[in-house]
């Protein structure tokens, strides 16, 4: 079974006003700055980078999009529960953890003497407490160790026999996957991150940057069986 191509699709907005060839200008900056020898190339190439206008929002999607916001405002709420945790002390994201949608910051440090600080960003769509049970799961049974990269660096720090330090905090809040745009800006921001960090080691991996969104699964047709 062939394994399926990781394809980057660059969507400029068509105008008609346009007479520059924007793909054609594309595809030449990518083989200008990323040529065989750079270490990026095999995740920046003309295999892998393709060029689409049909991806974008149209104008339709764009007005639902925007007239949402307006005629439907999210309320705002100062008694929104935030934290239910018995010892607030204790809250892995400074009484905050039932915030949801949001892109997160995990930073890992080793007790052992001289030890370099890493970083880890993830995103939880439902509320935090969950993903970070998740997490925890990870962290106490060596089976899941591979499961994320902060976990196989906290299990790479146990077994030589130290103890990990591990601190939380909010990158940001983000919508997730949104039907009439077709973006889903917790998933991009992400991205954002991992593409933009440059304090100390990232324990996340580049490729992530080209990772599909997950969250627009939920609106796809489930396969069925048909009875005709």
């Amino acid at each position: 079974m062939n394994r399926k191509r990781n394809i980057i699709w660059f969507n400029p907005p068509y105008s008609k006003n346009v007479a520059t060839k924007v793909g054609n200008q594309f595809l030449k900056l990518i083989n200008k700055h990323f040529p065989r020898h750079h270490k990026f190339y095999k995740l920046f190439n003309k295999n892998n980078v393709k060029v689409s206008y049909s991806c974008m929002p149209n104008m339709k999607s764009i007005i639902n999009g925007h007239n949402k916001k307006i005629i439907n405002p999210q309320p705002l709420t100062n008694e929104e529960r935030k934290c239910n945790c018995l010892n607030k002390t204790k809250c892995p994201l400074q009484e905050k953890c039932l915030t949801s949608s949001l892109v997160y910051k995990a930073k890992i440090k080793s007790t052992e003497e001289n030890a370099r600080q890493k970083t880890y960003y993830g995103l939880s769509k439902t509320k935090f407490k969950t993903r970070y049970a998740n997490h925890k799961k990870t962290f106490n049974n060596p089976v899941y160790r591979t499961d994320t990269e902060l976990s196989n660096e906290f299990w790479n720090i146990k077994n030589n026999n130290f103890s990990a330090n591990i601190t939380w905090e909010i990158y940001g809040k983000y919508q997730s996957y949104n039907l009439n745009t077709k973006r889903c800006a917790l998933c991009l921001n992400e991205k954002l991150a991992i593409a933009l960090h440059k304090d100390g080691i990232l324990l996340n991996k580049r490729s992530e940057i080209i990772s599909k969104c997950r969250h627009r699964n939920v609106y796809a047709l489930a396969s069925y069986d048909s009875k005709d």
